[in-house]
């Protein structure tokens, strides 16, 4: 089996009988091959800019989108790629190995919220979340919830009621990776009639509506 390059010289983390490109299909190799070339060529650049700026790497998210991998597992049908999670795992590990680490984490969150519409996946929210995912959009998980340190189970400081025009969510949460600049977030609270531990209910909620205080990271 042939080694494992990086650029010109031998990997120097796991090779391939640790990490196999034989669970990789063509397709898959294709996108890899021209994900690292995005990297090497412009995400990498933009990482060191964020560091040194302390910017969100909204600009990596802009080439992702341009080339397909914000919507990487929703199906061709609704406008992406139509993969699976073993072209998710390779993304999120060649973003953050060959461009940028925040990028990589903050993509696992996104993709984490795009696949949790994807299971429920109704009319309206395929048009307004999942086909505009290439343009830029960005979304997030958030379920940490402060009062219980953290145990997303059981959010005690949020809830839902249901109103004539829908539900009314009150969500307090941290550690939202990408909070203050995704557009939509995935969130979960005790439901409107809570009546337990695993009485939940997850909405999604849009981006201009969320309150966060980036600046303290």
């Amino acid at each position: 089996m042939a080694e494992k390059m990086w650029g010109d010289e031998e990997f120097w983390g796991l090779g391939y009988d640790w990490d196999p490109d034989w669970v990789l299909t063509e397709k898959q190799i294709e996108l890899r091959t021209k994900l690292i070339d995005l990297c090497e060529n412009e995400m990498r650049a933009n990482a060191k800019r964020s560091d040194d700026e302390l910017l969100y790497p909204n600009r990596n998210f802009e080439i992702l989108g341009e080339n397909g991998f914000l919507a990487l597992t929703v199906p061709e049908e609704y406008g992406g790629l139509g993969e699976n999670h073993v072209a998710f795992s390779m993304v999120c590990e060649t973003i953050a190995r060959y461009g940028c680490a925040s990028t990589a984490m903050c993509y696992v969150m996104h993709m984490a919220a795009v696949n949790t519409i994807m299971l429920r996946p109704t009319p309206e929210l395929i048009e307004k979340y999942i086909r505009p995912l290439n343009t830029g959009k960005i979304g997030t998980l958030s379920y940490s919830d402060p009062e219980t340190g953290s145990h997303f189970w059981y959010p005690v400081s949020s809830g839902a009621e249901k109103t004539e025009n829908g539900f009314k969510v009150r969500k307090k949460a941290s550690w939202t990776t990408s909070g203050g600049f995704a557009d939509f977030y995935v969130v979960q609270t005790t439901s409107p009639n809570f009546t337990g531990y695993d009485d939940l209910s997850v909405f999604v909620i849009d981006g201009e509506h969320v309150q966060a205080q980036p600046s303290l990271w």
